[in-house]
């Protein structure tokens, strides 16, 4: 019996190896495309040698990262470059996008309840939104907002809205709207031609500094693009006036 209980306890400890990743992203591409179970999917994993709880997590963070959803449960370093570079294979920029709003999102927020820094995983979000950067129109520092919020009502305060600088949540609203302001229409492009492609501001519809808890941003309904001039407008008030209010003006 003290056997059997020793051998159980080495078996939950089992640390996650390279190759436990691999098989795990895998299983959850193969349950996330509804091609088998997500217990079937489980249920191969342990029997490949990974923790059932250490397996659910991995399906789940790959689910999130496809839609880009904030992921609560941790991921080692190399999962969480594996899963990037695999994501951005298989999916493009778009796929890459989604997985790096999840993963922003899941730095701060376990930097936030566990007090510690993640500063190797930080250095792999970096590298592969760089990635998109250097192919996509970067973020102009007129767009943002300085404002503070709060996580999970701790008394800890955060200086940087991090969706509204980050680029993917940003290509992702521009995705779905288009490079027009969505107050009078205008076109950078039509205007002015080449040299007005891809230009336009985002807007973040609400207002950060009256958030008094943690939420989860959706880059379509909370980002909006705008022209430098209609941004302006909106911000001639706190909190900002709204889309509406601003198109009865005009």
């Amino acid at each position: 019996m003290g056997i059997l209980i020793i051998f159980k306890i080495k078996v939950l400890m089992a640390k996650i190896t390279q190759e436990h990743i691999k098989k795990s992203f895998e299983i959850a591409k193969s349950i996330y495309e509804n091609r088998i179970t997500q217990k079937k999917g489980l249920d191969e994993l342990v029997d490949f040698g990974m923790n059932r709880n250490s397996a659910s997590d991995y399906v789940y963070n790959y689910q999130c990262m496809m839609i880009g959803k904030l992921m609560t449960r941790n991921s080692n370093v190399f999962g969480t470059e594996y899963y990037l570079s695999k994501i951005y294979e298989n999916e493009g920029e778009k796929g890459l996008q989604n997985a790096l709003i999840s993963l922003s999102a899941h730095l701060d927020y376990y930097e936030n309840v566990s007090n510690t820094r993640v500063l190797k995983r930080r250095k792999i979000y970096n590298k592969y939104l760089e990635k998109l950067e250097n192919k996509t129109q970067l973020v102009f520092p007129d767009e943002i907002e300085k404002s503070e919020k709060f996580l999970e009502g701790k008394s800890k305060k955060v200086y940087v809205n991090v969706f509204e600088r980050n680029t993917a949540a940003r290509n992702k609203c521009i995705d779905y709207y288009g490079y027009i302001c969505q107050i009078c229409d205008f076109d950078f492009e039509k205007k002015y031609g080449e040299i007005g492609r891809h230009f336009i501001h985002v807007h973040h519809i609400i207002d950060i500094s009256s958030i008094g808890a943690e939420y989860e941003l959706n880059p379509i309904l909370d980002l909006v693009p705008v022209c430098p001039n209609c941004h302006a407008m909106l911000h001639k008030r706190k909190p900002a006036y709204s889309l509406e209010e601003i198109k009865k003006l005009i």
